[in-house]
């Protein structure tokens, strides 16, 4: 069986190139949380989809993009042309299939603000008075 390669997808590299002071908090979040920028001058590079496009979008006044060439992967040899060293099989028994490994699921965890963070920190401790300093005698 042989892998097929997907074919490369254009990249779009994005450029912070004004401060995100003075904005709304969603283009704010936008900028930092969603294109991961942070401060003026920082790029990332980004997959070209109508995500990434509609994020530009929201904060076009704060960033500059650029579409960055494609590079088109050279094509393989067929196995008859080069043959490869041949690997020890592992005999399946007649009848049964093996099940498909599961994927590993990438979890990312979003924050939804400063209240979320203090339900989940623990309890803090009461606050101490402050105490009484003791007299200091003045020279005269």
């Amino acid at each position: 069986m042989t892998t097929r390669k997907k074919p490369a997808k254009a990249q779009l590299k994005i450029t912070q190139v004004h401060s995100i002071i003075g904005n709304q908090e969603r283009v704010k979040r936008v900028v930092t949380d969603g294109l991961g920028l942070g401060r003026i001058g920082s790029s990332v590079v980004l997959p070209d989809n109508p995500y990434t496009r509609g994020m530009i979008s929201k904060a076009a006044h704060i960033v500059a993009f650029e579409e960055l060439a494609v590079e088109v992967p050279a094509a393989e040899p067929h196995a008859a042309e080069a043959p490869a060293a041949e690997a020890p099989s592992v005999e399946t028994p007649v009848g049964e299939e093996q099940a498909p490994k599961p994927r590993p699921v990438k979890v990312r965890r979003v924050s939804t603000g400063a209240a979320e963070e203090q339900a989940e920190a623990e309890p803090k401790p009461k606050p101490r008075a402050p105490r009484k300093r003791a007299a200091t005698k003045q020279k005269d």
